[in-house]
């Protein structure tokens, strides 16, 4: 059974553990990554591989409606905890439609979940090595923004369709492993070394400059930056405080100061996503440890990397002006 948990807000206000139709596999250690990607050196790889390296609400708490969803989800079995849990993002939704400034007698507010898609690989991690050769590789992202340009089919999924306010941002995480075995590496620590520590996260505005090839943007607002660490194994969902502003046409990116792994590869060839690297600097060992993240509001950065047959693992909820 894949146990899956769901978070709510900065801080862990539900936790649901319900089966999913995938196995999950024990932790391995890896040699190689992914274009793009990067996983701990190890044991070898398996043929074939292409890689180049061996709305928490305004007060302080969930709020009463939110408690009593929580103490309800905390004595239900697997199922309706779950039904309860996806209740709870409902809530975040409704309040945070709720907060909308506007007259009485407007329009509810278009509510939008961009990166949503009707089909998501999990995340990589950990992985699994059978008789010394891997199987399953533990592939993660950091020192990077990226954005989707297409996942599961859908063509440029995290641009903005209409002006309005991004209110919670959401990232699926998978659980690298912490041992050192036979069959596992300290998949963490290795992270830790080769990236930094903590793992950490945050969503950026991008506004495209127009003529640019590879494309450039200029970042205009981001969220404040999460650590990642405790939400390892589950999706969390933060509710933003302080939605971020949006135009028609900007781009919503996920920034990686360190490493996140929320990464997923070996997906269809319906998947792609562009990478803050410069052209050319896109996969070997060197060129992700000495990524730069676009975090500097105003300044502008070249997206030189295309990456196909991978997803970026998160999804941000837009409230359309009313």
């Amino acid at each position: 059974m894949n146990h899956t948990r769901v978070w709510v807000s900065r801080h862990s206000i539900t936790d649901v553990d319900y089966e999913a139709s995938s196995t999950l596999l024990r932790p391995v250690c890896l040699t190689r990554a992914w274009p793009g990607s990067c996983n701990p050196v190890g044991r070898a790889h398996s043929p074939g591989d292409e890689g180049r390296i061996t709305c928490r609400n305004r007060g302080q708490g969930p709020g009463l409606q939110g408690q009593i969803l929580l103490e309800t989800a905390k004595n239900r079995p697997d199922g309706a905890r779950l039904a309860v849990a996806v209740g709870l993002a409902c809530l975040l939704i409704a309040m945070c439609a709720a907060a909308w400034p506007g007259s009485a007698d407007s329009a509810p507010p278009r509510v939008v979940v961009l990166g949503q898609t009707a089909e998501t690989s999990p995340p990589s991690c950990p992985g699994k090595i059978v008789n010394g050769v891997e199987v399953i590789p533990c592939r993660v992202e950091g020192h990077v923004t990226g954005y989707q340009v297409m996942a599961d089919g859908v063509s440029q999924p995290y641009e903005i369709p209409f002006d309005g306010k991004v209110v919670a941002w959401s990232i699926t995480l998978a659980r690298p492993s912490r041992k050192e075995t036979k069959t596992t590496s300290d998949e963490v620590a290795f992270f830790n070394e080769f990236l930094g520590r903590p793992s950490e996260a945050r969503i950026g505005i991008l506004r495209p400059i127009e003529g640019t090839k590879p494309p450039k943007f200029t970042l205009v607002r981001q969220s404040p930056l999460q650590v990642l660490n405790s939400y390892f194994g589950g999706k969390v969902i933060f509710a933003l405080d302080h939605p971020l502003t949006v135009l028609q046409g900007q781009v919503v990116a996920l920034t990686v100061p360190t490493w996140a792994p929320m990464f997923a590869f070996n997906v269809s060839g319906e998947n792609t996503w562009r990478g803050s690297r410069k052209p050319g600097h896109c996969s070997s060992r060197a060129d992700i440890q000495g990524g730069h993240p676009q975090q500097g509001v105003g300044k502008k950065k070249t997206y030189g990397c295309f990456y196909s047959n991978a997803r970026l693992l998160y999804t941000a909820t837009l409230v359309k002006e009313p």
